[in-house]
């Protein structure tokens, strides 16, 4: 049994190098023999990945689709129409829509992400009100707080992809949507509510967000602390 004399590995008669270091072989005892099996390949079999992305999406569709379809059948069966199955199988069609189009989209997925699960949203409350909740809440309350949401992470994506660089004044930028959302959210409530808007909780919230904003807009101009930070975190 050989050994390399610069790192130690333990060398087979068949290599004439070490495999680590590249030392030359020089042993006596054990001379080089080609004949002997060597302990590696001498080519990398390299392979790439199968994309399974459309196998997982197939089976994302089966296992949405056969709560959705027993429900169906149940309530036809029993109650001789579609109501309460409608709002399973639109919570079903909700879960395809967040995760199968992202299994099969390639490009702009984040902007199709917003738009789908936008829609989505929409989509399985409007069956709510339809089926479950019947009122004007859909339109005057739901629609607009979906329609915020969606701009709102619309202007986040575009913000922090094209405008703001750097972590801490990205995560600025996106901390300093929270009140804007909380506002909206407050205007849409109170004007279904009262029919007038009056904000008071939304500016409460939105005050520790804008300190906590500006607390980040501070130490992105220490250098000192972003070096420490990249050190701890690995940035």
């Amino acid at each position: 049994m050989s050994y390399c004399v610069n790192c130690g590995v333990e060398l087979a008669p068949s290599q004439r190098a070490c495999p680590l270091c590249g030392t030359p072989v020089q042993n006596p005892r054990q001379p080089y023999d080609p004949e002997t099996p060597k302990p590696f390949p001498s080519e990398l079999d390299l392979f790439s990945p199968s994309d399974d992305r459309g196998y997982l999406a197939l089976i994302a569709t089966l296992l949405l689709a056969l709560p959705a379809a027993i429900c169906l059948c149940c309530d036809l069966a029993y109650t001789h129409g579609a109501g309460w199955s409608l709002l399973v199988a639109g919570a079903m069609g909700l879960l395809w829509i967040l995760v199968v189009p992202m299994l099969l989209i390639r490009r702009g997925r984040v902007w199709w992400a917003l738009l789908l699960d936008t829609a989505g949203v929409l989509g399985y409350l409007w069956l709510v009100e339809r089926f479950a909740a019947p009122g004007e809440w859909y339109w005057r309350l739901a629609v607009p707080i979906v329609l915020l949401l969606f701009f709102l992470a619309a202007a986040d994506t575009l913000l922090l992809r094209r405008v703001v660089k750097g972590r801490l004044r990205q995560t600025a930028a996106a901390v300093i949507t929270v009140p804007l959302l909380l506002a909206g959210i407050e205007a849409a409530v109170d004007f279904y509510l009262d029919g007038q808007v009056d904000l008071f909780w939304s500016l409460l919230v939105s005050l520790p967000c804008l300190l906590l904003a500006l607390l980040l807009l501070v130490l992105d101009r220490r250098r000192r602390f972003k070096a420490q930070m990249r050190k701890r975190l690995h940035w």
